[in-house]
């Protein structure tokens, strides 16, 4: 595959219009449709699954109902809105779609805006919304209980099914980048340059497309099979609730 074939303009610090505005891009969209497919689907059978737990202990539903759904949903537009930004971001910052099972993902490494603060912002978003997604289903044991394990998932596809193609794709850069931001929690330092629009690695840099790693198609793959190893175990935490109760 050329890289450089139908590829955006590289933009160091794209504005926020700029980012919102690039969900036109075909790259972007398509990775959208593609990710609410899969994974809205895949929220909603574990809710479900949190429900049903609910009712076997027999621990009643979160309230008060309708303030409990509004504050979920508006936890989802929120969650949703800084995924937006911030997959915008990383497609004119990094050349690529945040999707590597649409075009092979980004060529140039980003360490400004958004990715000074953590490794993986939209992550902070995901997880807005599936916080929102259990206040919706009033589920106490998926707020609790399984949001931490999605929240693990995350922390351990993002460190070995992404970064391990960022490690081959930008090399030292890339690990010097690693060893001055976290994955998820935003330090000071990263809070003030985001402010003061710093990038999180010194020096200088020129804006270039690196070659994309081989294997790097397979990480949506990955992912996949995560979610339904997930729901299994989901499902078989209310299969033993159920049979106990």
């Amino acid at each position: 595959m050329d890289d450089s074939a139908a590829a955006p303009a590289l933009i160091r610090r794209p504005s926020l219009r700029a980012c919102l505005a690039a969900i036109r891009a075909p790259e972007l969209y398509r990775n959208f449709a593609i990710h609410l497919f899969v994974m809205f689907p895949a929220a909603m059978v574990m809710c479900f699954l949190g429900v049903a737990v609910d009712v076997e202990l027999g621990l009643a539903p979160l309230g008060p109902w309708p303030a409990v759904a509004v504050l979920g949903a508006l936890l989802i537009g929120l969650g949703g809105v800084w995924v937006w930004y911030v997959y915008g971001y990383l497609f004119l910052a990094g050349g690529g779609s945040p999707g590597t099972h649409v075009d092979g993902g980004p060529t140039t490494m980003v360490d400004t805006g958004p990715y000074t603060l953590v490794r993986h912002p939209s992550v902070l978003g995901k997880l807005l919304g599936v916080v929102g997604l259990g206040l919706i289903w009033q589920s106490p044991v998926f707020l609790v209980g399984f949001v931490p394990v999605l929240v693990a998932y995350s922390v351990l596809t993002n460190r070995y099914l992404q970064e391990r193609f960022c490690d081959a794709r930008f090399g030292a850069r890339y690990a010097a980048y690693r060893a001055r931001v976290p994955m998820l929690v935003p330090r000071p330092d990263g809070l003030r340059r985001w402010w003061a629009d710093e990038a999180a690695v010194p020096g200088d840099f020129v804006l270039e497309r690196n070659p994309q790693p081989e294997g790097i198609w397979l990480e949506f793959r990955g992912y996949l099979i995560g979610l339904a190893l997930l729901i299994g175990l989901f499902a078989g935490v209310w299969g033993v609730v159920h049979a106990v109760g």
